[in-house]
């Protein structure tokens, strides 16, 4: 996938309850987008619903670099967060296609559980993981990460 393309062509909206992550390069707004996930909570009830991460993607230039693990560590320290302050439910779930074997290992590796398959949509399976809310006031997302050319 072409995280870049996909950015540009998102049409970005304020949405209740619906956030995202970027990772570029450089430090500058301008750098390129090497990674992108999108997750949030259901605005309509937001103390009794958990989390879902809808999109977690990296550029393919820079696949096997781990960065959907910082993606996603991030994510996950950034809910931790926000569920103690929001007394939010400490779970979150998204889907994953089966055969994606990279999306499989990474959420096994972060103690997430396959719960099998979606009955609403049955090519994916439903993957959960219950988590601690921490609050800090000290929640750094910013991880410099030297990539080799």
């Amino acid at each position: 996938m072409d995280v870049q393309r996909y950015i540009r062509d998102l049409r970005v909206r304020d949405e209740p309850g619906v956030c995202r992550l970027v990772l570029q390069y450089g430090d500058k707004a301008g750098g390129a987008v090497v990674g992108f996930c999108e997750f949030g909570y259901d605005p309509a009830s937001p103390e009794s619903s958990g989390y879902a991460i809808s999109f977690i993607a990296t550029a393919s230039s820079e696949r096997g670099r781990h960065l959907g693990r910082y993606l996603l560590d991030g994510v996950l320290r950034w809910m931790a967060n926000d569920a103690a302050r929001h007394r939010r439910e400490p779970y979150v779930l998204t889907q994953i296609d089966p055969s994606n074997h990279a999306s499989v290992h990474l959420f096994s590796d972060l103690g997430f559980i396959d719960e099998g398959v979606d009955e609403d949509d049955p090519e994916y399976h439903i993957w959960s993981k219950w988590f601690e809310p921490v609050a800090t006031d000290r929640l750094y997302l910013y991880v410099p990460v030297e990539l080799d050319d």
